[in-house]
């Protein structure tokens, strides 16, 4: 973000600063770029590059931390979260000739798997010191020098945690520091110290403010001070503390309840991780359709048989673009990151539309896509001369990661009923049943099967939000207008314009008219809940600063609140709500004015989906598309909606197009694997990406075509529906990615699976098939993974695609053995039949898992060009006549 800011000077003035502080005190240093950083340098300054690679190779610096783009991983979705590792250690590996080993990240980055993600990556331990900038992040205090960090897998990192042995980038923040007890009670003492060196006047942290107070450590008579990297740091720990016979305490799991993030998590409506989330679907969604549009043979959607480019750039822009400065900073520096996750988001788009418009030219008719790695129904508009409006709505099962096509029968969707009693409409369909107070816009009750007479309190209704605006309470605008023409859409309520603050800043939805804020409440087909959809909340008035202002939304259930589980990437956990905890804001200007403290408590973490259970197990089941904080009440919990953050002094810009979307869902029961089944069905419902593709398709509209190679798409026809995988043995596990590498993922990697595959297969396998593996339930599992066609290898790989006991979490790896196989129930007519093959991989509880495969049909088919050299040989040669 400071070049983004600060301009060319800043990377290469970091280093030069880094090394100057080195050789004047014969300190250590960690140099923590995101890799996105290293990649500008080889461009813009490889003279600093060269300095700092030899700093390196000397021993003298570690590269630690090496995301990608140095994201809140918290609150990102689990693929960006691996990806951040897979893309970051491979470029730093590239740039700096050293694989990165030490997680050590400035700002907050901490969550229940990531201690797999970082052990599967090659990481060998961690640095649990994090920042105090513009957030004011909390772990708890350690007694001791090293901890064994563990995650919810059980996996284990040594650690240096948080204890009061850290230092910040501050001169001041060394005042007492070797006089206070702990330098004195730890047999191995170490001071872990930030800084944010960079050697301009514009910055408070230089080498020539820091020298002076370094300086005089090293050189104070009362110590041994021995400079260490942080990698050489833990090392040392390590094996001092086995010597010393101390050992280290048992391994230590950082509970949710446990750390607070100390953002203003929920301002701008949380515009930034909901627009990386989106964005982070429609990628994977490109992925595994082109990974299916592969298999398929030529011609190929894309001219090689994967478009590996366009989808690793859609990454990149996506990964720098969840940099923590474009959301913590989001008024200084967001605008960055909105731009590249729009390019993202366009490549993405196109990549999917494109194939989807070559399955549709092979089939010869629209097809539906499941981007999901297990069958789902899905409701689609079909052609029909006996409707009224000559479309027709059916439910259609879609297989996983597959397609179906215009041909394939669906059964019709059941019909929504509207009844009502004064203000109070009631909206039914399936079972579920929702009472709407149309004059006050609130959801009065919830009902279904497993709760008849109601899921919400008496008297505690939903969608009574309300913020503090110049000190007093506010609630939303009255009701202007109504729209319950058609059930099956749901209630529309149109909300009169808000009295805005005299100091606001005009937005789109303040300014525009016509543009009134919106809340649609329908019910889906199938009875599985009440969707709620809040569009327009830059309209709203701005809250007064910080979270206890915030626009809130108390959801208070029918019974008492025995349990909650929350998720977070790839895990579910059962969350109480932290203890007290403070956030930070300043006065004025964001560098120079006095800073003032909220403490806030009971706060929770929800990715996508936070359950409230009664002491039977059944509950209320909340899903959302994006607001992530939430707050444990006596009743029941607040989900915040929309907040102001003064870092942001006057760029406050929630979107006026962005949808706020929940699920009220009642149950009986439900296991981790359902709820994150139904969490990311509910995303591809609330984003509609799909849906547009298919009303393109409807509508005949022109979108993006093939790019040709190979012949006309509608000679080479394919099946109707089809799907390239059957997961089989275990429920408790699911499929979240479905991709195809290349050759360039195996660079510096040599235990790479895909070289092994290349060398078996003489070159064959260009492009090995990736699948990512998440187990919910926290139950050991065997899955069989079954694919049309050989399976000429297959292995079992840590998240970089290493086999071995050797490499990084690589303890259960290695090659699987394939076997003959029933095909996929959506296979059916498959013409010619293809015989299907599986491997069978076991999972531990919570494991990530990543299996690499060699499909013989999905290879690459090159076509023998050299028959048509003389199209291109002589025709520069011909005559005027015969042209």
């Amino acid at each position: 973000d400071m070049q983004w800011l600060w301009g060319y000077d800043v990377l290469p003035g970091c280093v030069d600063d880094m090394l100057r502080l080195i050789e004047e005190t014969g300190a250590r240093g960690n140099v923590n770029f995101d890799a996105v950083g290293y990649e500008k340098m080889a461009a813009e300054c490889p003279d600093a590059l060269s300095r700092l690679r030899s700093a390196v190779e000397a021993g003298h610096v570690e590269p630690v931390g090496c995301s990608y783009g140095q994201p809140y991983g918290l609150f990102h979705g689990g693929e960006s979260n691996v990806r951040q590792f897979t893309m970051g250690v491979r470029s730093t590996h590239r740039l700096l000739n050293r694989r990165p080993r030490t997680f050590w990240e400035e700002e907050f980055y901490i969550f229940d798997q990531l201690p797999q993600m970082l052990r599967r990556c090659g990481y060998t331990g961690a640095c649990l010191f994090f920042q105090w900038t513009w957030h004011t992040p909390e772990l708890p205090m350690e007694n001791a020098s090293l901890i064994h960090w563990r995650g919810i897998d059980g996996s284990t990192l040594p650690a240096a945690p948080r204890n009061a042995l850290n230092v910040h980038q501050w001169p001041e923040d060394f005042d007492g520091l070797l006089a206070q007890g702990l330098v004195n009670e730890l047999d191995f003492p170490a001071v872990v110290q930030w800084l944010e060196l960079m050697p301009s006047r514009d910055w408070m942290c230089r080498s020539e403010v820091l020298l002076p107070r370094l300086t005089e450590l090293m050189s104070d008579e009362r110590f041994d001070v021995r400079p260490r990297t942080a990698g050489q740091l833990i090392t040392e720990l390590e094996a001092n503390l086995s010597k010393a016979d101390a050992g280290v305490a048992e391994p230590r799991r950082f509970h949710p309840d446990e750390f607070w993030h100390g953002m203003t998590l929920g301002k701008n409506a949380d515009r930034h991780p909901r627009t990386s989330r989106r964005t982070e679907r429609m990628i994977l969604a490109a992925e595994s359709a082109s990974a299916v549009a592969s298999l398929l043979g030529r011609p190929y959607a894309s001219w090689d048989v994967y478009p590996t480019w366009e989808l690793d750039e859609a990454w990149r822009e996506l990964l720098a673009a969840q940099h923590h400065d474009n959301h913590e900073c989001e008024g200084l520096c967001g605008f960055v990151g909105y731009q590249q996750m729009a390019k993202a988001q366009d490549i993405a788009r196109e990549v999917l539309s494109r194939v989807n418009a070559h399955l549709e030219d092979r089939s010869m008719g629209p097809v539906s896509l499941n981007p999901l790695g297990w069958s789902r129904r899905i409701a689609r508009d079909v052609e029909d001369d006996t409707a009224p409006d000559g479309y027709a709505r059916i439910g259609v099962e879609i297989p996983p990661f597959g397609y179906a096509g215009q041909t394939l029968v669906g059964t019709p969707e059941s019909a929504a009923s509207i009844s009502r009693n004064g203000a109070i409409y009631t909206l039914s369909r399936d079972g579920v049943e929702v009472d709407v107070d149309v004059e006050t816009a609130t959801i009065l009750q919830v009902r279904g099967p497993s709760h008849s007479e109601g899921a919400l309190a008496v008297q505690a209704p939903l969608l009574d939000m309300r913020s503090v605006i110049e000190g007093q309470s506010r609630s939303l605008p009255r009701v202007v207008e109504l729209d319950v023409s058609d059930p099956n859409s749901g209630i529309d309520l149109f909300l009169d314009e808000d009295c805005l603050r005299d100091d606001e800043t005009p937005r789109l939805g303040a300014v525009a008219t016509g543009r009134n804020a919106y809340i649609n409440i329908s019910i889906p087909p199938g009875g599985i809940g009440v969707d709620v959809i809040v569009r327009g909340v830059d309209c709203w008035a701005r809250p007064d600063p910080g979270l206890l202002a915030a626009l809130r939304m108390p959801i208070d259930p029918a019974f008492p609140v025995a349990a909650i589980r929350a998720d977070s990437p790839y895990a579910f956990s059962e969350v109480r709500g932290g203890g007290r905890v403070c956030r930070k804001y300043p006065e004025g200007d964001w560098m120079t004015s006095p800073q003032w403290f909220e403490r806030v408590e009971g706060a929770i973490i929800s990715h996508s989906a936070l359950d409230l259970l009664a002491a039977d197990g059944t509950g209320l089941l909340v899903l959302h598309n994006g607001s992530q904080q939430w707050f444990r009440t006596d009743t029941g919990v607040e989900v915040v909606i929309n907040a102001y953050d003064p870092w942001d002094e006057r760029r406050y810009e929630p979107d006026f197009e962005q949808d706020i979307a929940f699920r009220f869902m009642p149950h009986g029961g439900l296991r981790d694997v359902q709820r994150a089944r139904l969490a990311m069905e509910f995303l591809q419902d609330a984003d509609g990406e799909l849906q547009r593709l298919e009303n393109r398709q409807l509508f005949h509209a022109i979108g993006s075509r093939p790019v040709g190679g190979g012949g006309a798409p509608a000679s080479h026809p394919i099946p109707t529906s089809w799907t390239p995988i059957a997961i089989r043995g275990a429920d408790n596990v699911l499929c979240h990615a479905f991709y195809r590498d290349s050759m360039k993922a195996g660079e510096n990697l040599p235990d790479w699976a895909g070289h092994e595959m290349a060398k078996r297969s003489d070159g064959a396998c260009t492009h090995p098939f990736v699948l990512r593996l998440v187990e919910w339930d926290g139950q050991p599992a065997e899955v069989r993974l079954a694919f049309p066609g050989a399976i000429a290898s297959a292995a079992k790989t840590n998240l970089m695609g290493e086999v071995g006991a050797h490499v990084g979490g690589g303890h259960d790896t290695g090659w699987l053995t394939p076997s003959s196989s029933a095909p996929a129930e959506a296979s059916g007519d498959e013409q010619p039949p293809i015989e299907w093959s599986e491997v069978s991989v076991t999972l531990r509880p919570r494991e990530i898992a990543t299996v690499m495969l060699d499909l013989q049909i999905g290879r690459k088919a090159w076509r023998n060009l050299d028959e048509k050299r003389q199209v291109w040989a002589t025709v520069h040669r011909t005559t005027e006549d015969d042209r």
